[in-house]
């Protein structure tokens, strides 16, 4: 059973981790030693979220992208969202359901 779990960027290796385990099997998980990345893939809605190890976000979900800095990496138990904390700001990147059903 997974628990929540808060992360600091600079525990790379449990973020790449968690990441990995959340989004596999829903669509293209790229991991590496300074990013990690999730692409849905078609015929799925068109959904994406890459962090790197110096604590930067890029998302993007139809009609939006964003681009952030964060400290913190909050994964839910349920593992269906990451929320991203950073010195000014947080950003919650929702894995859409029609992509959550292929779990």
């Amino acid at each position: 059973m997974s628990v929540d779990v808060e992360v600091k960027v600079s525990d790379w290796s449990k973020i790449c981790s968690i990441f990995s385990e959340m989004f596999e099997g829903l669509g293209k998980v790229e991991i590496s030693d300074d990013m990690v990345s999730f692409q849905s893939q078609k015929p799925h809605v068109a959904t994406g979220i890459t962090l790197d190890s110096e604590g930067r976000i890029l998302a993007n979900m139809p009609l939006h992208a964003v681009e952030t800095e964060f400290q913190i990496v909050h994964f839910p138990a349920n593992r269906q969202s990451i929320k991203l904390t950073g010195e000014n700001s947080t950003y919650e990147y929702r894995i859409p359901p029609k992509i959550l059903n292929l779990r």
